[in-house]
């Protein structure tokens, strides 16, 4: 769900004089999680053993005066919850200069200051002689994720004295990095300035390059690829006004598109070319607002009212009541408890899809596939709709989600704190870490860096009218 900007400070219902600021952001910060977030309700074992490790983080907030090092902890707090939705954003300061990104499995140096010898796109093995293995699953205690995936793409604040000490890297004499054919990389001091940086540039692969366009389309020979990068829109947007009793900005009236107007050029597009193959790419989707894949999926035939949807829970509360007022306007639960959303009445939709596509579909997801694209596509293989190829995502088909833009009272941390938990439609396949592809189609960096995309190459390959692709 796309968000209008205002961050919401939580209230202080905890504070100690005896306390520095730290430690009574860590304690108030508790009590919030406790009548806010979820997981008190769906896993009280799991909450109680956050409870425990946030005494033990107050009582070692004592002596640190870092409001970096304080976020990095706080983070490693937030993971023991298992929500990647529920995180806090640390302030820019001085880095290490250079940027890593995780790629399917493994860390690349993404960009690095031209003073240095141009070692971008070159694959990391080790961080100041530390496996990238080790440092994978220290990532999984230190940021919120939910799985290995997740845990990697935090790498870009891998530059950062602050989270390369809570991992348990040591930084006395700087940062090496090791690289897969040997050679290495000394970085001795951090830097304020990021201009003139080598970054690795990447071929414009001709149809999957990424887009800035939050979703758009392209008709190649007898099929039309769909670029669906983001989920939220003009509508989508209003949707979120109207529940938070928010003022509607004018930049995003003038820049935001309509998916229902979309939809409609793209299947006149379609009906005029006579186009009955449809690829959907959703791997450069974050999610935003799950009602443009409902959206999606009525345009593409299914019955929306009929098939096994998400159980959508809320967990309601005064704050939250006060954040989106007319959101819980009509609910008759108490503040506390957890409700299924729908209990709630005359809920805001939007618009019903008129045109129908009819042919073959296949969706492709990977990392970056997360929030309400990685909804969709669960959706979509527990009703088992469409094929699906791809690579693992980034999070748990059961999960929390629906965040609430939060500031903290004495640091002013701003984050984000989920105050919803959904259920997969196959309730049976609850424990599953993320959601996997009907096919896997390896990738790699060395791949990418050629222009060669394995799924594109996949899909004409299989996506033929002969084939029995769904």
């Amino acid at each position: 769900m796309i968000d209008n900007n205002t961050f919401y400070k939580i209230p202080t219902t905890f504070y100690d004089e005896s306390y520095n600021k730290y430690q009574n952001e860590v304690m108030n910060l508790l009590h919030f999680i406790r009548a806010f977030h979820p997981v008190s309700i769906v896993n009280p074992e799991r909450f109680n053993r956050f409870e425990r490790q946030a005494e033990k983080v107050c009582y070692e907030m004592q002596d640190v005066k870092d409001l970096q090092h304080f976020q990095f902890a706080l983070n490693s707090l937030l993971a023991m919850l298992e929500d990647a939705h529920t995180y806090f954003m640390p302030e820019d300061g001085l880095i290490y200069p250079y940027e890593i990104r995780y790629y399917e499995g493994c860390f690349y140096l993404y960009a690095i200051d031209s003073k240095y010898p141009d070692f971008t796109g070159k694959e990391i093995v080790s961080i100041n002689g530390i496996s990238v293995k080790d440092i994978r699953a220290a990532m999984r205690k230190a940021m919120p994720s939910e799985n290995e995936v997740k845990a990697g793409l935090w790498s870009f604040y891998l530059n950062r004295k602050a989270l390369l000490h809570q991992i348990g890297l040591e930084t006395a004499k700087g940062v090496c990095l090791g690289f897969h054919d040997g050679s290495s990389l000394l970085f001795e001091s951090e830097t304020e300035n990021r201009s003139g940086w080598y970054q690795v540039k990447f071929p414009s692969y001709p149809v999957t390059v990424k887009r800035d366009d939050l979703f758009s389309y392209q008709i190649i020979e007898d099929k039309c690829y769909l670029q669906f990068n983001a989920m939220y829109d003009l509508q989508s947007y209003l949707q979120l006004c109207q529940i938070t009793d928010a003022k509607v900005e004018d930049n995003y009236l003038n820049f935001l598109p309509s998916f229902s107007d979309f939809i409609d050029k793209m299947d006149a597009d379609l009906k005029q070319h006579h186009i009955r193959k449809l690829v959907v790419d959703m791997r450069y989707n974050g999610g935003g607002n799950s009602m443009l894949g409902d959206q999606l999926l009525q345009y593409l035939g299914v019955d929306t009212d009929s098939i096994i949807k998400y159980k959508t829970f809320v967990r309601k509360s005064d704050f939250l009541f006060k954040c989106m007022p007319k959101f819980y306007i009509s609910s008759k639960s108490k503040s506390g408890e957890l409700v299924l959303m729908e209990d709630f009445e005359n809920l805001p939709f939007l618009p019903k899809i008129k045109n129908h596509f009819e042919g073959k579909v296949i969706f492709i997801q990977g990392q970056n596939t997360f929030s309400s694209a990685n909804y969709l596509l669960t959706t979509i293989k527990d009703n088992h709709l469409f094929t699906i190829i791809g690579t693992p995502t980034s999070q748990k088909p059961t999960c929390f989600g629906d965040v609430l833009p939060v500031e903290l009272p004495f640091t002013g941390t701003k984050g984000y704190i989920s105050h919803s938990f959904f259920e997969r439609p196959d309730v049976s396949r609850n424990e599953e870490d993320c959601l996997y592809p009907d096919f896997h189609i390896p990738v790699s960096m060395n791949e990418r860096l050629k222009g060669i995309d394995k799924c594109w190459e996949w899909v004409e390959m299989n996506l033929s009218d002969e084939s029995i692709i769904v």
